[in-house]
């Protein structure tokens, strides 16, 4: 079976995972035996279920940093934004990708009888498994390159010529855009350690699950992109894509021109009052407020379903994505400002149990909806309120 042209054998043999699978807890070093990503402890339960910690918070972080650059693009560019299917051709078929991939791993992790995760980063963050400091910005050619680098198999992409450049290699061109070093890890080095604690796993015995079948899944998560994400933002980094062609040296366009492609949008905003990066506007701010509940109600729906492996609230979480969050996500950049998808600081799963947990979700909806009508004046005219109605009756 394929899947994006790729066969899962041959995915299988590159993950190396026949010796992944017969190797040992015992034979644990500092760091994986095919991956530099550093080993924190010998127990492979404990080191899986730390794996998936930061893989699930590194593909949510992904996912709003592509969301926040495919927001700020102008209507000249909607085709390359493109429509919320998966897929490797354009931006929203990146980010709904990454999007199952944060569904992948929280459904492993409850598998493995460990909570979900669904934090984010709220700070310049470097550890040995993140790609790169999390940084909410317009689309750029140092953020395309981040993302070229931080996607890319580190094998594959040594041999990559530059596009624009064929005496220059590609990553002779990133580091330059880096400012002459790669600050920045490559994401398939985390799951190939993925891979290697899920074979070691299987090896100790004592956990029920169906290896086969995660093995398969996280070797298409990683494929999706090494491959199909790399190509994608490679031809955007080096404008070769269709729709760039036509405007050469498209990246380096100047913020105030009107041919830049994206909005002069504000680089990491909060809508929390009294912080240095504070939205100013009054009603700017009121709005992307209205975003963060939009999608911490979301995030909760998300939490509800992976718990209970219910496809009912992820579908109602990704109805909050497509409608009224996306309606504000287009809108705020039209104004120079953007969603700032602030943290919550009491977490995704603040419940003692399911019941209480259920109860503070159906609230969070309840103020989503108060509030969005509170300012029914500010609101994009295709905000469509009564989805909060809809919502409630269901959850």
């Amino acid at each position: 079976m394929k899947r994006n042209g790729i066969s899962r054998r041959a995915l299988l043999r590159n993950f190396a995972i026949v010796g992944a699978a017969t190797a040992t807890g015992k034979a644990f070093a500092t760091t994986h035996r095919f991956s530099p990503v550093q080993l924190d402890f010998s127990d492979p339960y404990l080191e899986l279920v730390r794996l998936l910690k930061e893989a699930a918070e590194i593909e949510q972080d992904l996912m709003l940093q592509y969301l926040y650059a495919a927001y700020s693009l102008k209507p000249a560019y909607a085709d390359l934004v493109g429509a919320p299917a998966p897929g490797a051709t354009s931006l929203m078929g990146v980010i709904i990708q990454e999007m199952q991939h944060l569904g992948d791993i929280n459904r492993l992790l409850v598998e493995l009888d460990a909570a979900p995760v669904l934090t984010r980063l709220d700070y310049p963050y470097e550890s040995d498994v993140y790609p790169f400091p999390f940084e909410l910005a317009p689309l750029s050619s140092v953020g395309l390159a981040k993302y070229v680098y931080c996607e890319a198999d580190p094998v594959r992409l040594g041999h990559v010529r530059s596009v624009t450049n064929d005496a220059m290699g590609l990553t002779d061109k990133l580091k330059a855009s880096f400012g002459g070093s790669i600050p920045v890890n490559h994401v398939g080095k985390l799951y190939d350690a993925v891979v290697e604690s899920l074979g070691d796993l299987k090896q100790a015995g004592g956990v029920k699950i169906d290896f086969g079948a995660w093995f398969q899944n996280i070797g298409d998560v990683k494929a999706e992109g090494e491959f199909g994400h790399f190509k994608f933002f490679h031809s955007l980094y080096e404008g070769f894509h269709p729709l760039l062609k036509d405007t050469p040296d498209v990246w380096n366009i100047p913020a105030t021109d009107a041919r830049c492609p994206s909005y002069q949008v504000p680089v990491n905003p909060t809508a929390y009052e009294g912080r240095a990066n504070t939205i100013k506007d009054k009603d700017l701010r009121a709005l992307a407020w209205l975003g963060n509940l939009n999608y911490w109600s979301l995030l909760l729906l998300l939490d509800t379903g992976y718990r209970r492996k219910s496809k009912v609230e992820t579908a109602y979480a990704q109805a909050i994505m497509l409608v009224p969050l996306m309606s504000i996500a287009r809108y705020l950049p039209t104004k120079g400002s953007a969603v700032p998808f602030d943290p919550l600081s009491m977490g995704f799963h603040p419940g003692l149990n399911d019941a209480s947990g259920r109860r503070l979700t159906h609230k969070m909806l309840e103020e989503t909806r108060s509030y969005a009508r509170s300012i029914e004046k500010l609101l994009p005219g295709d905000f469509n309120l009564k989805i909060y109605d809809q919502l409630l009756a269901a959850v």
